[in-house]
């Protein structure tokens, strides 16, 4: 009977020499050929929007000789920027199989994904 090693163990993710469990989700070790992460950039869709809308407005505020519209709009502008400075790039551990690519995880927390991807590559090189 084959002893089974630890390498990480956070949560709902367990990494040992014979499996990758993340939450309901197990994957065989032996069945990975890979490990890389991926950086996905944050999205600027709403804040992005936002700063449009607030521009707009100021634009259209000030234009018009309507200065409490215009500085509604800056105000706007200033909220849309704020959220922007909020967004965060999400991180995943993305798995390379004899059958493909699979995201396994993802995070905003790029020291955590880290951690899984390095008990990921330790478990891979215990297999010799």
């Amino acid at each position: 009977m084959t002893t089974e090693t630890t390498f990480f163990q956070s949560g709902d993710i367990t990494v040992t020499n014979a499996r990758f469990i993340v939450g309901a989700r197990t994957f065989a070790m032996r069945g990975i050929t890979s490990v890389q992460g991926v950086r996905t950039p944050a999205s600027y869709g709403v804040s992005g929007l936002v700063m449009m809308i607030g521009a707009g407005v100021a634009v259209g505020g000030f234009l018009n000789s309507l200065v409490g519209l215009g500085i509604i709009g800056v105000l706007v502008l200033a909220g849309g920027i704020w959220l922007a400075t909020r967004q965060k790039p999400t991180f995943a551990v993305v798995l390379r199989t004899a059958g493909g690519e699979v995201t396994a995880y993802q995070s905003k927390n790029s020291s955590y994904i880290s951690q899984i991807i390095g008990a990921l590559n330790e478990s891979i090189v215990s297999h010799g």
